[in-house]
Formats: C-alpha cells, structure tokens, sequence
C-alpha cells in the first residue's frame, strides 16, 4: 500500500493532477451530433493558445499540417478568414503579442496564470491584450452568463453563410468551474441549437468559430474531423511536463465594453520601420496616462509627441514611458488626442488621432 502511494504521488506531483487533464467523447445534445474535446482547465500543465499557418499572417496549411508541427494534445479550427486574401477577420493573441487585428466579434483569452476571460469587443477599434498570454476572437456569441442567445447575430459578422440554418459548425465555450469545450458538427446545425447544445453541456459562455469546410477538430494526434480546406488559423491545447500555477483558477468572467468594462484602447502606427504603440485611458476624466511603446530600432534623436487638440502635452524618447494628460477643465464636448513620431529634424513621420467626447467611456 504505501508503494503504491509514492507511485501515485510521483505521477501527480505536488501539484496534486493525477488524471489527463484533455478527454474526447461523441455526444448527441439538443439534437445535434457533436465531437466534443473537454479540457480541465484547472489543471495547471494546460496551456491554451492559438496557431498560425506556417509563413504567418496570409498563408494557410492542412490542419494535420498543423498538428504535426505544433504537437497539440487537442485543436480545433479557429476564426474566420477571408478565402481570397486569407487574412482572419478577427485579433489573434498569442505569447502576449497581437498577430493580428480584425477588430469584430467576441473573444475567449486567457491571462499570463491561464484565468479565462470572454470579452465583447468594440467593432473596428484596437484593444490592448498585455493582460492576457492569449486570446482568439471570433463570433457571433452563442452563449453569454449562462444564458443562450436564442438568435446569435451581429458583431459585425454579414456573411449570409455565417446565418445558414444548418451547417456543419464549431464552437469554444467554458464552464463555471473551467472546463473548456471544443466542440464540432458536421451534420449540420443552426446557430441557435449550437447555442442550446453548448449551454446545455454546461457553457456559461461560448463562441461560434469559423464553419462549413472549416470544420475541423484533432485529440491527441488524430483527426476526429478533417477540414474540407487548408485553415488559417487553429486553436491548440498544450499539456506541459509540469505546471507553475500557485493559486486555483478563478471562475471565467464575462467582459463586455457597453457595460462598463471597456477593454484599454490603443493606438498605433508605424514610420521609418519603427512601430509605436499608444495604450490610452479607459476613460476621458481627470489625469491619466497614455503608455507610449514602440518596436524597430529608434534613433536616438528621435521622440513620440502627444498632443491635445493643437497642445503638446508631453514627449518622450524613452520607450516604454508614461505621458501624463490632463483631461479636466476641457471646454468643448468633442477633442481629439493625437500621437506622432518627430525625427531630429522635428518632422512628424507618422501619427494617430483618437477623436472622443468629455467623460464618454473611451468606446
């Protein structure tokens, strides 16, 4: 008995996870046939995180390409792409870094411990993703708090295709207590009984991800559903040696920027092959800071100017650093904060501008 204790602790650690942390099962819920990848998220050798075609953004590969080269325990297809350009339509976060921006739909991410946010995003406007490792965004939401949206739509998604009544689909969603589901269909269903399905599986929250030929869906180096075309991107769960999280995971939330949690705007453009980032406030009100960053080797005669309306509020030539606006006592209802990059010559190489109303939130 008490071997075979130590053999039991040897294989779970200190961390206490004994049991695989990733499982797969065919379910048949609310009518529609699934594969489902069930992932244990509290379980801290898990990492979840995006893939792109090898070649980057604008290129597409097989998925068993991409499960051959990526070594996932389990990946489904990711967001939608354009099928001419093969640009996604929406942002990929991985290791911290914004692949890609698309700027629609609603996105699942996951913080540097692996805490799980679903995030309705602001249409067309960039956000700041530093606070989280990872993220994947696409839509339309198909559950929110528990909820199923009982006709998923909007988010800036138009292609008629997207609101077929039924097509093969696939969907992300997470549980009260963390367990991520990836599930697929290629029998057919509409958006609402996807919806119905994923809640039903216990999802407090779920997303629609890319469908039709898309569909795709891998566990443990075999493909339960090969795709009828090259994807773009995928989603992978990673089940590391070993884990570092010290803490439980907290229960997923729910952000959504109409009510009140708008995700930190940020501006940016790049001149002269340098990349300059604005982090600006989460609201118009008193004094705050714009966090100035940029990427590329910078001169060192070089400097970021903000200005407010036609004021200079601040320069820096220093990166990262923190440019302190004063937005109190502001007289017109409308202004406009604007970020440039100034040579030694104090010629303006590139800029951005944020038009916004005193005291709105920053969407």
């Amino acid at each position: 008995m008490l071997l075979l204790a130590s053999l039991l602790l040897a294989l779970g650690g200190a961390q206490g996870f004994a049991r695989e942390p990733v499982s797969y099962a065919r379910r048949s819920v609310e009518g529609v046939s699934l594969h489902v990848v069930s992932v244990d998220l509290n379980d801290p050798r898990v990492v979840v995180s995006p893939g792109i075609a090898l070649g980057g953004i604008g290129r597409s590969e097989s998925l068993s390409r991409f499960v051959q080269r990526l070594s996932p325990a389990a990946a489904i297809n990711g967001t939608f792409f354009d099928k001419r350009s093969l640009r996604p339509v929406a942002d990929i976060v991985s290791e911290g870094k914004l692949l890609h921006f698309g700027g629609m739909g609603t996105a699942i991410a996951f913080g540097p411990e692996g805490a799980v946010d679903v995030m309705r995003l602001p249409k067309s406007r960039h956000v700041d993703w530093s606070e989280h490792r990872s993220a994947l965004a696409s839509g339309p939401l198909l559950v929110w708090e528990g909820f199923a949206k009982p006709r998923p739509g909007g988010e800036g998604f138009g292609d008629p295709s997207v609101f077929a009544r039924a097509a093969p689909r696939s969907a992300i969603g997470v549980t009260e207590d963390n367990q991520l589901l990836l599930a697929a269909t290629t029998r057919g269903s509409s958006l609402s009984r996807l919806a119905r399905a994923m809640r039903s599986m216990g999802a407090m929250y779920a997303i629609n991800l890319d469908g039709g030929s898309s569909v795709g869906l891998s566990y443990r180096g075999r493909l339960m559903i090969s795709p009828r075309r090259n994807l773009t991107n995928v989603l992978c769960v990673h089940v590391k040696p070993e884990g570092t999280r010290e803490k439980p995971l907290p229960p997923p939330r729910g952000l959504d920027w109409r009510s009140g949690h708008p995700p930190r705007p940020v501006l940016s453009f790049s001149a002269g092959g340098i990349r300059v980032s604005a982090k600006l406030p989460r609201s118009w009100t008193g004094r705050q800071s714009v966090l100035i960053e940029a990427d590329g080797q910078v001169p060192a005669d070089y400097r970021v100017r903000v200005r407010l309306d036609t004021q200079t509020v601040g320069e820096t030539s220093a990166f990262p650093s923190a440019i302190e606006v004063d937005f109190d006592g502001l007289s017109s209802p409308k202004h406009v904060l604007w970020v440039g990059l100034i040579d030694g010559d104090g010629k303006t190489l590139g800029s951005a501008e944020r038009i916004f109303r005193v005291r709105e939130l920053t969407w």
